[in-house]
């Protein structure tokens, strides 16, 4: 439906999923109903039904007498969310491999290549290419049922992604550990493949969870 003419409240609520998603509302920001109505020129009403919803889907969490924030992981959680979709992906990509030609391998080095220059630029535009290189194997896998999976778990911790490469050196890390994902692809070797992308995930998990747990007013 062209956004015209869809109802305002499906427009705020989209827009509001989408931003939580992408990270750029943090775990743990209020959401103050009188503020949003006002910056968006709609009801509290409108408001207060999005926020209903959101909650409904586990993205926002109401608590009384305070109002809404954005929903936030235990760090357990966290470790929990980390260790499937590490599975998950590793069992992709593992998948995947055999069916990589020639060609799409140095199509791959290029965006290993882009993201090596990106990592002193802006990190919106390096998160992007690193959702490139990760696609890449998903795309392949030729399991419909294991992508939808993948990309429904995703999801839930993708609003992550903002704090874990404002930690120092993570950006090198990763961009460490594709390479390693990388030179076993161009090998030939599914089972190294799916498991260098099983630690490279399980790695971010861990350093994700130590810096949440020594700045505690993030979770």
């Amino acid at each position: 439906m062209p956004p015209g003419k869809r109802p305002l409240r499906e427009i705020i609520y989209t827009d509001l999923r989408k931003q939580i998603r992408s990270g750029r509302l943090l775990p743990g920001l209020r959401l103050i109903e009188s503020s949003l109505a006002e910056n968006l020129k709609v009801s509290r009403t409108i408001i207060r039904e999005v926020m209903k919803q959101l909650e409904l889907e586990g993205w926002v969490k109401i608590i009384p007498y305070k109002g809404a924030e954005v929903s936030r992981f235990s760090l357990d959680a966290i470790r929990e969310l980390y260790c499937i979709q590490a599975a998950l992906e590793g069992l992709a990509a593992g998948l995947a491999t055999p069916k990589i030609s020639r060609k799409e391998i140095r199509e791959l080095r290029r965006v290993q290549k882009r993201l090596c220059k990106s990592l002193r630029e802006d990190a919106t535009q390096w998160q992007a290419l690193n959702i490139q290189f990760h696609q890449f194997f998903l795309d392949r896998c030729g399991n419909e049922r294991l992508q939808n999976l993948i990309k429904t778990h995703h999801d839930q911790f993708a609003r992550y992604w903002r704090i874990i490469l404002s930690i120092p050196g993570q950006r090198e890390k990763n961009t460490e550990a594709h390479e390693k994902i990388l030179g076993a692809l161009e090998k030939g070797d599914s089972f190294q493949v799916r498991l260098n992308m099983e630690r490279h995930i399980q790695t971010v998990a861990q350093k994700l969870i130590e810096f949440l747990a020594e700045n505690a007013f993030l979770i």
